[in-house]
């Protein structure tokens, strides 16, 4: 038997020092978004996003214009919609973006008065948006009726005044049709800097 050490606030908290010097612990862990969803700070940005009568285009788009958070991406969710053509969506850092609908991030925590700094654009069918420049990061299939999930896990970083955007290009090259919907949900968190 090892020796114990309390926590000293009388709550019966413990851990174990064993005779090979480990220590023991019982211990709980938390999603790094889960705990700034109780702080109010994790939000979902949401858009169902059109695509246009062409064969490539943008479909979503956030700046951090923030400057004193960082903007964590958890988690993106891609869904396809009733598609005639197979599409190739690309996620591209920092693209300038043209045109688009202007819309705003949900607070995950219903309760929290807290709100998203930044540039949030989708492709909305009244607004076609497209991206000039950036640097590709990824580049993945959808189909018809079908879910992508990319789990970033808090590892794609939104430091301030720098942006994330979605574009999409039809994969035989031919124009897809006009209004078409892509879905594009993406998890974040803030951190202050």
């Amino acid at each position: 038997m090892g020796t114990f050490i309390e926590d000293g606030k009388g709550a019966g908290n413990i851990a174990e020092v064993d005779n090979k010097q480990r220590l023991l612990v019982k211990s709980s862990s938390f999603v790094g978004e889960e705990v700034e969803a109780k702080e109010g700070n994790s939000f979902v940005l949401h858009g169902e996003c059109h695509v246009a009568a062409a064969t490539n285009g943008a479909l979503f788009y956030f700046k951090n214009t923030s400057s004193t958070f960082n903007v964590f991406i958890t988690r993106i969710l891609i869904d396809g919609h009733s598609l005639t053509d197979d599409f190739i969506i690309r996620q591209v850092f920092d693209p300038t973006r043209s045109n688009g609908t202007s819309t705003t991030a949900v607070n995950k925590n219903r309760g929290s008065g807290k709100t998203l700094v930044g540039d949030f654009f989708i492709s909305d069918g009244s607004s076609d948006m497209t991206f000039t420049g950036g640097t590709q990061y990824h580049a993945f299939p959808i189909k018809t009726l079908t879910t992508d999930v990319r789990d970033m896990q808090g590892s794609n970083i939104l430091t301030p005044n720098t942006a994330v955007g979605f574009n999409w290009a039809t994969v035989d090259g031919a124009n897809a049709v006009n209004g078409e919907i892509i879905s594009i949900s993406m998890n974040i968190y803030l951190e202050e800097i």
